[in-house]
């Protein structure tokens, strides 16, 4: 049986074709293989007759294993996958599966300035907002051009290169190292999206089994939970913009979830977690998990921090969570 390929012209391969790595972003494969073969964004996006500002993704993954030369599941994998909305299940990206949409960095990218100057490539982890930092070169991730101060965007150049043309560079500013707890945590949390290649020699501290047995979806929202709260008994907006938070934004957010979570392994009682950590969201990840073990653990973690028991069954919209705040 052959599958027919629909391209808004006819394209032809290009003539160069260089392969995926392992640890590599699909759309950052898809833009060194379009630099290898001297050809801009836009023409891509032409080529699959994409129009306005929606990036490829797997339903075009057909179309990208004809040019690209890489098998459809495999090319298919490294792109964003829809399931619509939260309630049908976000999305699945890298074997990934996520419940919400906002955790992933799809549209506005961040890079490490060292790897991509010295790799050459863009890593799939930087895609996750609730993570900015690299974990090789111990910094922090950028998501603005140094030169223009715009956002950094898909349809530049090249891999290091800016849409204003010049070198890719970070703001001398904003030059911030982070603290060992972060390059910990976020070890921790990445581990999913390496197995074939993570190296636990470089890890600082063996994760305990709570977070060990968390998927990538439980993680990082659990990292929101310990972290999205300034200052004690914090009210948090229902309609709170995460998907234009910046990387300056969520580096604030992890560094405070990194050194709460160590505080709590080291102490789960500690009575300043329970001004700190949201429960609300913890009360989230246990109403709506990917898997049961998310849910027992937020379970956990709330007995724990807050000791607190749900008055009735977390899945339904009965009891307990109809009692919640009206606004937050």
């Amino acid at each position: 049986m052959t599958v027919s390929i629909h391209l808004q012209s006819e394209l032809n391969p290009p003539p160069i074709q260089i392969e995926c790595l392992d640890d590599e972003s699909g759309l950052g494969y898809l833009l060194r293989w379009l630099g290898a073969n001297h050809l801009p964004f836009r023409w891509l996006k032409g080529g699959l007759g994409i129009k306005g500002p929606r990036l490829p993704d797997a339903r075009d993954a057909i179309a990208l294993s004809h040019l690209t030369g890489m098998g459809h599941k495999q090319i298919k994998r490294i792109l964003m996958e829809s399931f619509g909305n939260a309630q049908e299940g976000g999305i699945m990206v890298y074997g990934q599966q996520l419940l919400f949409k906002d955790l992933y960095r799809f549209r506005s990218p961040q890079v490490c300035i060292s790897c991509i100057h010295q790799k050459g490539y863009i890593s799939r982890s930087w895609e996750f907002g609730p993570i900015p930092v690299c974990i090789e070169h111990g910094t922090y991730l950028i998501d603005r051009c140094g030169h223009c101060k715009k956002s950094i965007g898909w349809d530049r150049p090249a891999i290091d290169v800016c849409q204003c043309k010049r070198i890719l560079s970070g703001d001398p500013k904003d030059m911030e190292q982070p603290i060992a707890q972060e390059l910990t945590l976020a070890q921790w949390v990445l581990k999913p999206l390496f197995q074939s290649t993570f190296d636990d020699s470089r890890t600082y501290l063996k994760p305990p089994a709570w977070i060990n047995s968390l998927s990538l979806d439980g993680a990082l929202r659990i990292i929101k939970a310990f972290g999205i709260c300034e200052q004690p008994h914090q009210a948090i907006s229902s309609s709170f913009p995460w998907g234009r938070c910046a990387s300056t934004y969520w580096r604030d957010i992890f560094k405070r979830a990194s050194i709460r979570i160590e505080q709590f392994i080291n102490d789960p009682a500690s009575p300043e977690l329970q001004t700190l950590v949201y429960r609300p969201f913890l009360e989230g990840l246990a109403a709506k998990s990917l898997t049961a073990t998310d849910k027992d653990i937020a379970l956990y973690l709330l007995r724990e921090i807050f000791n607190y028991k749900p008055l009735t069954r977390f899945g339904s919209g009965k009891g307990h969570l109809s009692q919640r705040r009206l606004f937050d």
